[in-house]
């Protein structure tokens, strides 16, 4: 196949999956890659396997979010192809590689091209050599050629959807609520029972614990994750409108319905329907909600017939449903079909030992938001956060870590744009940093710190959240978390004995990403170069 057959893949192809295809066929004839692929963007950021070579077949569908995989962020943002050197950051495609057990060598030739339509990010074109010279011979402008290739097949379909195949599966880039805490891990576990179901499913917790979150991961890591999500805030539709807005109208139904309309339990037709702040719901809605549940029927409004649809209910509700019942603004009856297995979030005050994982995860997006390099805290500026009232929770959370960015960014005069920044005390909001009553302590020389805050317990390890010493050394978040994660990684393989396959199990990972975490961190010895 020559570059020529690519280019008329373009007109020839049926659709955008199997021209993608071809591309990557001919492209595999002029490159030593052993695994190619091209992700194609979504509108949430994310970017999913599209189509591959050389990878296993369950990869594709698979999502990643860019802010949280170093390599992918860095290839969103380049202005063209981009060769990764450094070894320490991991390849989101390792235990993905067909052969050698999924593994992908920490040293390896990686490369990427961002794909752009129209001067918009519509994918990536990657590729990925065992042997560090197999990307050698590949010019740069011929990447660019097969790049816009790829971009000019993205745009066959209306999005990136249609190009998956129809078992495509979305596999999350993270956890769906960042934390080491018992209760994140607990609600990981729930995820990953229930989103293979089609039970209906209630998350409960107060405004800003990250519900929404929850409901993304049931959605993507399900088998209906290449069908819609649609979100519906319940408490935004005046009540005269509900039934309208979920089901649907004829036209004519009522003044002002001047032509027929779906609603949105139409529009999530094989997908899943998130129901925000479900309590808010009139009780004549409720009716309309059971009925659908229970029978996979709705009666748009001023129909006669009701309509089949198949939608799987996810809820949310920051009330107490049960009270709401007692109380008569709640159905029995839609209560108990919504209570088949419900979510508990907890708010952050009772898990502040998630703090720091959140915080990393927050300072990751905005980075990427604003094309940054990268963001770290100090030791102090966590410190400060980690004691923080938050009553908006990790909504509140998310919004301080972004404007301590932007203070940053404006008290050094510069752009973020490719530049390292660093969150310092000062930069958190004083009123939100002290709200738990903890006093400002001004040490000589030192920036302000918070002192006397307790240690907080975490799964038998002890979290250091404030109260140290003025003259201790500050310490970076990604120096904190990197300690943390040594810790861990050099317990887990004591208590296996050294072998990576038992030591992944007990950290919840894979075998190949233990394997080469701890080669990294120099727990365990690296292996000899491969031979071909």
């Amino acid at each position: 196949m020559t570059l020529l057959d690519a280019v008329l893949s373009l007109s020839d192809a049926p659709e955008s999956g199997e021209a993608l295809q071809r591309i990557l066929r001919a492209l595999a004839q002029v490159t030593a890659a052993d695994a190619l692929s091209v992700l194609a963007a979504a509108e949430d950021g994310s970017v999913s396997v599209a189509a591959q070579i050389g990878l296993s077949p369950a990869a594709m569908g698979l999502s990643f979010r860019p802010a949280e995989h170093p390599r992918l962020r860095r290839a969103t943002l380049a202005a063209g192809p981009i060769r990764f050197l450094d070894p320490s950051e991991p390849d989101p495609y390792s235990g993905w590689l067909l052969g050698n057990a999924g593994e992908i060598h920490p040293i390896h030739a990686c490369m990427a091209v961002p794909l752009r339509v129209q001067g918009r990010l519509a994918g990536l074109l990657t590729l990925d050599a065992c042997d560090p010279r197999g990307l050698r011979d590949l010019r740069d402008e011929d990447a660019r050629v097969f790049a816009a290739l790829c971009a000019g097949a993205l745009r066959l379909d209306a999005g990136p959807a249609r190009a998956l195949a129809p078992e495509a599966r979305r596999a999350p880039g993270g956890p769906a609520l960042p934390g080491r805490s018992a209760a994140m891990q607990r609600i990981e576990r729930e995820i990953a029972m229930l989103a293979p179901l089609s039970v209906p499913v209630l998350v409960t917790g107060e405004t800003g614990v990250g519900k929404e979150r929850v409901a993304r991961a049931l959605h993507e890591r399900s088998p209906r994750a290449s069908r819609p999500l649609v979100i519906v805030n319940c408490a935004a539709i005046p009540a005269q409108l509900v039934e309208s807005e979920l089901f649907g109208h004829r036209k004519g139904a009522f003044t002002g319905a001047t032509a027929a309309r779906a609603g949105r339990f139409e529009a999530a037709r094989g997908g899943t329907i998130f129901l925000d702040e479900i309590g808010e719901l009139p009780l004549s809605a409720q009716a309309q909600l059971l009925r659908a549940l229970q029978e996979g029927e709705i009666q748009p409004v001023g129909e006669d017939r009701p309509r089949r649809v198949e939608a799987r209910v996810v809820a949310a509700t920051n009330r107490d449903l049960r009270r709401e019942v007692a109380e008569g603004r709640f159905r029995a009856d839609l209560f108990h079909r919504l209570w088949v297995y419900p979510i508990c979030v907890p708010p952050l005050r009772e898990r502040r030992e998630d703090i720091p994982a959140l915080c990393e995860r927050f300072a990751a997006e905005v980075a990427a938001e604003l094309g940054a390099e990268r963001v770290d805290v100090t030791e102090a500026a966590l410190r400060a956060l980690a004691q923080g009232a938050f009553p908006g929770n990790v909504r509140e959370l998310k919004n301080t870590m972004e404007r301590a960015v932007l203070r940053r960014t404006l008290a050094e005069g510069k752009g973020a744009a490719g530049r390292r920044l660093v969150v310092r005390r000062e930069d958190v909001d004083p009123a939100e940093a002290t709200a738990s009553g903890a006093p400002l302590v001004e040490a000589a020389g030192e920036r302000p710190l918070l002192g006397g805050a307790p240690l907080i317990e975490a799964a038998g390890e002890r979290l250091l959240l404030g109260g140290g010493p003025a003259e201790a050394p500050v310490e970076t978040l990604a120096e904190t978390l990197e300690r943390a994660r040594r810790e861990a990684f050099a317990r887990a393989f004591r208590a296996a004995g050294g072998n990576a396959a038992t030591a992944g199990r007990l950290l919840g990972l894979s075998r190949s990403f233990a394997y080469k975490e701890a080669v990294r961190l120099g727990l365990i010895p690296a292996p000899g170069p491969r031979k071909r």
